[in-house]
């Protein structure tokens, strides 16, 4: 992981901000998977809505990341932080493993399907967690999945779905940016 901060920015993944890993090409999706661009005709309907999280939330963590190596350590961080951010909830329910999984799969859509590095943000707004997962390629979409097997990949957005109160997108000049929110509160 090049970078964790708790300097809140919504920028360009590209910006030149402090030390950087010797460059290599993103990894590219396993040849199976369609491409990530919700411009294709076999795209059309099963894109996530383009819109934006609600402007209240406080940011909490930022994290960069450059190689799908570094996913295990964000998990972890993530998992670490939201034990100090978020009450455990009344029903029993996994938010923080919720937010942890859903992050992971977003972060692993940005490096697979995007231009590195990546940026997770974690935001809360004391009834939700945010997690804002960019990448610096604005014109490609991201997909759901749809018509394939079991274990062939390719659920990420799916699995986000099932799992946060909602998901969105949008797009600007500094990348794609993909959200997920889940009900929490904060710890006192």
């Amino acid at each position: 992981m090049r970078e964790m901060s708790d300097e809140y920015r919504f920028t360009s993944p590209d910006a030149a901000d402090g030390l950087r890993l010797p460059s290599t090409p993103a990894p590219l999706p396993p040849p199976a998977l369609p491409p990530d661009d919700a411009l294709t005709p076999a795209a059309a309907g099963r894109s996530l809505p383009a819109t934006r999280p609600g402007a209240d939330f406080v940011p909490v963590r930022r994290w960069v990341l450059e190689h799908p190596v570094e996913l295990r350590a964000l998990r972890s961080d993530l998992r670490d932080q939201l034990a100090a951010s978020v009450a455990p909830s009344d029903d029993g329910e996994g938010v923080p493993d919720d937010v942890v999984l859903v992050t992971s799969e977003l972060a692993t859509n940005a490096l697979a399907h995007g231009r590195t590095p990546a940026q997770v943000q974690l935001l809360l707004d004391g009834h939700e967690v945010l997690v804002v997962v960019s990448d610096g390629d604005p014109t490609h979409a991201p997909v759901l999945a749809s018509g394939r097997e079991a274990g062939e990949g390719g659920f990420g957005l799916q699995i986000a779905r099932r799992l946060s109160s909602d998901v969105g997108w949008w797009a600007d000049a500094s990348g794609k940016h993909v959200w997920a929110t889940f009900a929490a509160r904060p710890t006192t």
